[in-house]
């Protein structure tokens, strides 16, 4: 399969570096504008630092080994525990200093092996899945697309890209997959999916529709898998919908809204008036 053009194969540092230097807008910082202007507003200037926690550090390595394989998976991280704590024959645990700086002294961010052997049950989960195998089995991994949205910069990484058949996927993982559409709800999944799919139209995808689909795996046994594809008019609604929608007011007009905001410098909380319920 040819890599489209608009496809861009670049390391997740330089992406999320373009996004720290407020370069691009992207469908995280969007939901965050969404909910919050004033909290965005201390994001994009540094007030506040996300920090790269432990769970962020799993995530990333679940979808490493889940999206692009186990071979990518030893390139990126060393699975160990670390040095052993003459003390007790154990290994230091990962918050004591002695971990810490071992950890910092290594090529490659350190994963322990429990974390590696759960992450691999996750990812054989995923894989067992007939429709999620099917989703994974031709496209392109962790693609970055930019392009420019009624004059905002935007980008955005693909865990999961097919434009031959149209697919369109992100893997996510959850507590309880019975739950799994109050999270679509609740962390603005809509939205994410359909920037995605219109900052890949943007770019220059053409042919089929796009078909959208949250692959989840749960976190705790049996690791059930759930596949939920996005209707058309859901993402349609994700990009155009008004606000009060269900899923919240569509990106296009949240990018316009961003736009005035930063012009005016006025950031809201969007709880400035008084709440009837």
């Amino acid at each position: 399969m040819n890599r489209p053009e608009y496809l861009l194969d670049i390391p997740a540092e330089e992406y999320h570096a373009a996004t720290k230097e407020n370069k691009y807008t992207t469908s995280h910082r969007l939901n965050l504008f969404r909910r919050c202007p004033a909290l965005y507003h201390k994001h994009i200037t540094g007030e506040i630092v996300e920090g790269d926690t432990a769970a962020f550090l799993m995530g990333r390595a679940v979808h490493v080994l889940t999206i692009e394989g186990e071979a990518r998976f030893a390139e990126d991280y060393l699975v160990a525990d670390g040095p052993t704590n003459p003390k007790t024959g154990k290994p230091y645990g990962r918050e004591t200093r002695a971990f810490k700086e071992w950890a910092d002294a290594q090529p490659r961010p350190v994963i322990g092996t429990e974390d590696a052997a759960l992450m691999k049950k996750f990812a054989d989960a995923v894989h067992a899945h007939r429709a999620a195998a099917d989703i994974l089995s031709a496209g392109f991994a962790e693609a970055t697309v930019r392009a420019v949205w009624d004059g905002e910069p935007v980008q955005a990484r693909l865990d999961w890209v097919d434009p031959e058949r149209g697919i369109l996927a992100d893997l996510k993982t959850c507590q309880d997959v019975d739950r799994f559409p109050f999270d679509i709800r609740d962390f603005g999944y809509v939205t994410q999916l359909a920037f995605y799919k219109r900052v890949l139209e943007l770019a220059g995808f053409e042919g089929k529709s796009l078909r959208a689909y949250l692959i989840a795996v749960e976190k705790k046994e049996p690791y059930r898998v759930a596949v939920v594809e996005l209707y058309a008019a859901t993402l349609e609604d994700g990009n155009y919908a008004p606000p009060g929608a269900k899923y919240g007011a569509g990106n296009e007009l949240m990018i316009h809204e961003l736009q005035e905001c930063r012009a005016a410098d006025v950031w809201p909380t969007r709880y400035e008036e008084v709440l009837r319920i």
